[in-house]
């Protein structure tokens, strides 16, 4: 019975209850009638709350609901298709009254909406203002109530500003006030019920209640366009065309393969291809569990926002669970890892792995967004062997390569799978879905400070050879490229060359190793532009939003923007400091590589920064000449040559 939940008065969207899993479906499940009233309701709304109203169903139970005529043609289509079929057999007027929509997860959510109203649990009628004389009038029904009732008639009634739709059940901020007849002294539950009958049995006041089919006939229903499905056909027609194609080529290469790593260089879509994968493999019945797991806070949120839009619009069914932050709901993953989508942080994930059954495995894809940094030390430890079980495991990156690791590569090739596609920068250029560049080599010559500091790291590395405790590769990498990186000797050379080259300057940004360096550059800048700005640690976010606004035209930084930032009107990149990881320079030059729809002729400009005496530290990396050389090549590249 209703009145053995725990309801609370109020559930707001800063809450961290959610609105569908802690209220809806629970009440629902103990209901034989669920009376509503909205300003809008689509299938998405219905379809997010299927586990609730199958329950519903199965107590005997029927809904009743009244709205607005605003809906959207495919939900016109499937609600006139449901009322057709209680007159024939409801399978074959289901199917062919969905012909016309040419996504089958778009079936899937139709057709149930067209089902419920076939097999009459679901009556709709629609409320139209009228004026005193009983003309339509301008305006929207947009009351919002709801009450169920269970077979010992207690009830539990809502208000508040909730629609039955995607965006007010999960989108928007909303809140509802919710009251129940047990325990209810002001008689407000009675209330919204004698509100809603009136409404159902068409006698209130301002209001014209009738049902669908006459309202359908009387053509009073309004077709909403929806934003979301242009914007998404859009995409699907560019996914489908030459330019996108790399997509289609990785999505059949994976089905096939079922494991491995997709190499793809930013900005070619690789959230965008993963979510396809899921896709094909939901649509085809192989998967009812998908696990994604990367680092960083705001990486996983920018997942998430994806994810909202994967599920909303093609799999309702789906509920999506996070642990990450300061969301911790892996349990509610792991007591229930079918039709639900868990993501969460690299370390979060071992003990949900462990969980999984081998037939859940069988039917999981395990996804690792910059599976580059799978292979560290600690993810080793905590996941080795855990994934053998899952069938579909897909790896995302620019790079899946791990400098001076072989060890933590072959990981990376173990837990997931070999590298299986791959779509570099220059096939983006070569595509037109990212610009062509121009790239200038500065050559500088390390001074004696420098040279003094080298040899610091030579007698470094002697002595922990000498006590028994080497460095390592990475170390020594690590100890050696930070000399070049602060390297003074390259200013100089900086001021001649931008002294000929100002325009360089508009739209650029420079990457230091540190503040101290940062503000030498600074000096250097204050010859040529007024316009420039630092963006260091503790610095106010204020100066991204105005470089992004172009109030500022040159930023100073450091390594913590060379993810994430996406300005498409940057235009140059100067390098003062470099990582022999290939994956930074990536990161950082592809800040420029952007397409601007507003400069269709732009070209990208990389200035980087040469050491012409390499000898003094050839023994251990040559990363100035391997970089030189990989750039030179990609600024050979040029939209429309491809091989």
């Amino acid at each position: 019975m209703l009145a053995e939940l725990s309801i609370l008065p109020e559930y707001r969207s800063d809450d961290s209850l959610a609105l569908i899993e802690d209220f809806y479906t629970p009440c629902l499940e103990k209901s034989v009638l669920y009376r509503r009233a909205v300003g809008y309701f689509t299938s998405h709304g219905i379809a997010l709350a299927a586990r609730g109203v199958n329950a519903l169903i199965k107590n005997g139970g029927s809904m009743r609901l009244v709205a607005s005529p605003h809906l959207s043609e495919q939900d016109r289509q499937a609600i006139e298709s449901g009322y057709k079929s209680r007159d024939k057999a409801i399978a074959d007027s289901i199917v062919g009254e969905l012909e016309h929509v040419e996504n089958d997860l778009d079936i899937t959510r139709l057709s149930y909406l067209s089902k419920l109203i076939a097999e009459g649990n679901l009556e709709i009628q629609l409320a139209i203002p009228i004026d005193s004389r009983g003309n339509i009038k301008r305006g929207l029904y947009h009351e919002k109530i709801g009450i169920f009732t269970d077979s010992m008639e207690n009830e539990v009634a809502f208000t508040g500003s909730v629609n039955e739709t995607v965006g007010g059940l999960i989108d928007n901020f909303e809140s509802i006030d919710v009251f129940w007849s047990w325990e209810d002294p002001h008689k407000r539950t009675n209330r919204k019920r004698e509100n809603f009958e009136r409404l159902w049995h068409n006698n209130t006041n301002g209001l014209d209640v009738i049902d669908f089919p006459e309202a359908a006939k009387r053509k009073l229903l309004k077709i909403r366009e929806s934003q979301k499905t242009n914007e998404k056909a859009k995409i699907k027609g560019d996914s489908s065309s030459h330019k996108w194609r790399h997509q289609d080529e990785a999505i059949e290469e994976f089905i096939t393969r079922e494991r491995g790593v997709l190499e793809m260089a930013t900005g070619t879509g690789k959230t965008r291809t993963a979510l396809r994968i899921c896709n094909r493999l939901i649509a085809s019945g192989s998967i009812r569990s998908i696990i994604i797991s990367t680092d960083g806070t705001d990486l996983l949120d920018q997942w998430y926002k994806e994810l909202l839009d994967f599920v909303h619009s093609d799999h309702p069914n789906f509920a999506i669970t996070r642990h990450y932050a300061s969301y911790h709901d892996r349990d509610r993953f792991i007591l229930n890892a079918e039709y639900n989508i868990l993501l969460c942080s690299r370390p979060s994930l071992a003990p949900a792995l462990r969980k999984l059954s081998k037939t859940q495995m069988a039917e999981t894809i395990l996804i690792h967004d910059e599976v580059h940094r799978l292979g560290s030390q600690g993810n080793r430890e905590s996941l080795s062997g855990l994934s053998s079980n899952i069938r579909y495991r897909l790896g995302l990156s620019a790079t899946s390569e791990r400098e001076y690791d072989d060890i933590g590569t072959e990981f990376i090739k173990e837990h997931i799978g070999p590298i299986i596609f791959e779509f570099e920068l220059s096939d983006a250029i070569e595509r037109g879905i990212l610009s062509p560049l121009n790239y200038y080599p500065l050559d500088y010559e390390p001074n004696e400070q420098d040279r003094k500091n080298i040899q610091n790291v030579y007698k470094m590395i002697s002595a922990r050879k000498h006590a028994g405790n080497p460095m390592t590769k990475e170390e020594i990498w690590i100890k050696l490229s930070r000399v070049f990186k602060i390297s003074k000797a390259k200013l100089p050379v900086f001021g001649k060359f931008i002294s000929t080259n100002t325009k360089l300057l508009k739209r650029c940004i420079i990457f230091v190793e540190e503040t101290e360096y940062g503000e030498e550059v600074l000096t250097y800048l204050h010859h040529y532009r007024d316009d420039f700005h630092s963006y260091f640690q503790g610095e106010d976010s204020e100066v991204l939003r105005r470089f992004g606004s172009g109030e500022v035209e040159c930023l100073v930084t450091c390594h913590r923007l060379s993810e994430g930032i996406d300005i498409r009107s940057i235009s140059t990149v100067i390098l003062f400091s470099s990582s022999k990881a290939k994956l930074e320079t990536i990161q950082r030059i592809g800040r420029s590589l952007r397409v601007n729809p507003d400069d269709p002729a732009k070209r990208a400009n990389v200035i980087d920064f040469i050491k012409s005496d390499d000898e003094v530290d050839s023994k251990y990396m040559s990363a100035d000449l391997e970089r030189r050389k990989w750039l030179q090549e990609l600024a050979k590249a040029e939209y429309g040559v491809e091989e």
